[in-house]
């Protein structure tokens, strides 16, 4: 673990040398750096990463939406397989209206001049501040921030007696007891768990665009391209809480820029970027549901 302090130190020391050549071709003046066009276009990148996630996130709360809208109704499910079919695919129905929502905001983005008044603007920021402190800061700060791109033999082995044992349960509950939303249920919560572990991988994966807002500042920026290498790494030697504490100041750090740069800057061609992606993502994410249904 200590090569890998020596290596945050060196990188923040090493970005000093970015910042003060930055600095000075901005006459020495942050607040000239601040309100460049450079900063709105790394914005942009960073914007259009969080839409992306926003998308992949709805599917996830859909998910969630259906398994306790069976829990809450097994009762009325109980030894009736065609009530619950109903109501299985009255909850996948409205997919269809998402993924026509996802497929609004790409060609409204090209259709309508973006504008964005103070309340929007501030739903806008609640929506980065919330993704954020969710995928970032709260999984850092209870040292679960642990994204996984391989699975060992014991995961797989693990993941197949994990398909197993539920297998056997759901025949046990349909076959004897004929709990059908019960059995919905816990289908639509293991959805949710395996979404929620891509996302957790795209997390991973999509914080170094995020971060890039942070350029503007390079010694904060070198810190979390090496904390995006150490991403890769999590298997064998999760974050020490030195690097947990600074995940969470880099992610601060993005939060505080965008919340800046979306209160003070002209963001009329950002706007259409986080549109067209915040539709990619729900349509992305409707896809891996549906992948997931089939193949789970």
């Amino acid at each position: 673990m200590n090569r890998f302090r020596e290596g945050y130190i060196l990188a923040f020391s090493l970005g000093f040398i970015p910042f003060i050549l930055l600095l000075s071709a901005s006459g020495w003046d942050f607040g000239v750096l601040l309100n460049s066009s450079l900063m709105v276009f790394l914005f942009t990148v960073s914007g259009t990463t969080m839409k992306f996630l926003s998308g992949i996130g709805i599917m996830l709360t859909y998910a969630t939406f259906c398994a306790f809208i069976f829990k809450t109704t097994s009762g009325a499910m109980k030894k009736s397989v065609g009530r619950a079919k109903a109501v299985k695919w009255l909850l996948v129905l409205p997919l269809i209206a998402i993924g026509g929502y996802g497929g609004y905001k790409i060609l409204g983005a090209f259709l309508y001049s973006q504008t964005l008044g103070f309340i929007e603007i501030l739903v806008a920021l609640y929506g980065f501040w919330s993704l954020m402190i969710s995928i970032y800061i709260m999984p850092a700060t209870r040292g679960i921030f642990q994204p996984e791109y391989e699975s060992s033999t014991r995961d797989r082995v693990r993941k197949k007696a994990d398909a197993m044992g539920f297998l056997l349960w759901r025949g046990y509950q349909t076959k004897i007891h004929k709990d059908y939303g019960k059995v919905y249920s816990r289908e639509f919560e293991r959805y949710g768990e395996r979404m929620n572990k891509i996302r957790v991988q795209l997390s991973g994966l999509v914080l170094l665009p995020l971060g890039l807002i942070l350029s503007v500042f390079p010694p904060l920026a070198a810190v979390l391209v090496m904390l995006w290498i150490r991403s890769f790494d999590l298997k064998g030697s999760p974050l020490a809480l030195y690097e947990r504490v600074l995940l969470v100041i880099t992610v601060i750090g993005v939060i505080l820029l965008s919340t800046w740069v979306f209160l003070a800057l002209n963001l009329a061609t950002a706007l259409l970027f986080f549109d067209v992606f915040y539709g990619i993502g729900i349509i992305v994410s409707i896809l891996i549901l549906i992948f997931i249904v089939m193949f789970s």
